[in-house]
């Protein structure tokens, strides 16, 4: 009975670089697709997450690479190894995340005669956001890798409107096979609204990275500093781009106070007044926000792609301009001096959080699509 319950069984592949990311950003679509009658497995690059996934009942498949390399070997390769792993679990339908995946694994799932091949684009990301001729090279690379591989997907998820409308523009994938979802969403359970305690703590959740506006935010700490000692500003997030040592100035003068990386961002923003990402990186979507938000914090961010579709603007949070640590320094004073505004503003971002970035509606819709689809092959 067993046997004929698994030949029966609907299978589906996740397709992700890291196993790290299957844990930490699709572990609930997981679960919804299992509680759906489908057998899931997962192909990475890495085995570091190989029990925690091994006990969401998921079989994992490792293809040794790495997402940020450009080894010209191992990209001719890429493609045909993951067409040999794909081939071997037989799936009805791959699910491609990120952009090695969306290049290369879309056409191998083609290649192994999958039947249906979905993709999620979370943010352009460097390819889009960088410049100089390195860049453009690449860009045009992939540009044109993504018009072959999202030429085999029977649908696209993107998590912004502005990312679709110019993959569309630029010709790399058709309107019709598009859809907008608001990121992967938050479970928002498990970040619970939780009433603001304190009137003066400020938040930011990054990696330490230029350009998410780390140091934006220490030199308006620095700014705030100056007429309202009392102010408080946390940052929260591991070394990337920036180290340490280059916010070190700010940690021995007292501006912040840097809490290095956690598994579990929930009670920072519950000690926060107001979570600040005053990114000018181009985001797929501002992630950090709809957490706060779920708990009921209102957010300080900039009006770029993938932050501005988190924020409406005095509704519930602020918009600061990108790299403008006075006008940043501005908004932190407006909630230090409108402590009514913070808490006003946080429980309409919950309502925000409800309205755009439930998860578990977030996933019940990508199960609905994948039905549609799968039912037209």
């Amino acid at each position: 009975m067993t046997k004929q319950v698994q030949r029966t069984m609907k299978k589906i592949v996740i397709v992700c670089p890291t196993s790290r990311n299957i844990i930490n950003f699709r572990k609930n679509l997981i679960i919804r697709l299992q509680k759906a009658g489908y057998s899931v497995a997962a192909i990475v690059f890495d085995n570091k997450c190989a029990d925690e996934i091994g006990k969401l009942g998921v079989e994992l498949f490792v293809i040794k690479d790495d997402n940020r390399s450009v080894n010209p070997v191992k990209l001719l390769t890429l493609k045909r190894r993951y067409t040999k792993v794909i081939k071997s679990i037989g799936p009805d339908i791959v699910f491609t995340f990120m952009l090695k995946p969306n290049l290369y694994a879309t056409r191998a799932a083609k290649k192994a005669s999958v039947p249906c091949v979905l993709s999620m684009v979370e943010g352009a990301g460097d390819v889009f956001g960088n410049k100089g001729i390195v860049w453009r090279l690449i860009r045009t690379y992939c540009c044109h890798a993504y018009k072959k591989g999202f030429a085999q997907a029977d649908k696209v998820f993107f998590t912004n409107n502005d990312d679709r409308k110019e993959f569309i523009g630029r010709g790399l994938v058709k309107a019709d096979k598009s859809e907008v979802v608001h990121g992967i969403g938050v479970d928002l359970e498990y970040f619970s609204y939780k009433p603001i305690k304190n009137a003066n703590v400020f938040l930011m959740v990054s990696r330490l990275m230029k350009a998410k506006g780390v140091l934006d935010f220490c030199n308006a700490a620095r700014i705030v500093k100056q007429t309202h000692p009392e102010a408080v500003f946390n940052l929260v997030g591991g070394e990337s781009t920036l180290r340490v040592k280059d916010i070190q100035e700010y940690i021995d003068e007292g501006t912040i106070n840097y809490l290095g990386r956690t598994n579990d961002v929930r009670p920072y923003y519950e000690e926060c007044t107001v979570q600040v990402l005053p990114t000018y990186y181009r985001e797929g979507l501002g992630l950090v926000n709809a957490e706060a938000g779920a708990m009921g914090r209102p957010t300080i961010t900039c009006d770029v792609i993938g932050a501005r579709d988190t924020v409406k603007d005095g509704y519930n949070g602020l918009f600061a301009f990108p790299q403008n640590p006075s006008d940043l320094a501005e908004k932190m004073i407006f909630f230090l001096d409108n402590p009514q505004k913070a808490i006003e503003m946080g429980v309409n971002n919950r309502k925000f959080a409800e309205a755009y970035f439930d998860q578990n509606k977030i996933n019940q819709y990508i199960l609905e699509v994948i039905e549609t689809v799968r039912g037209n092959n």
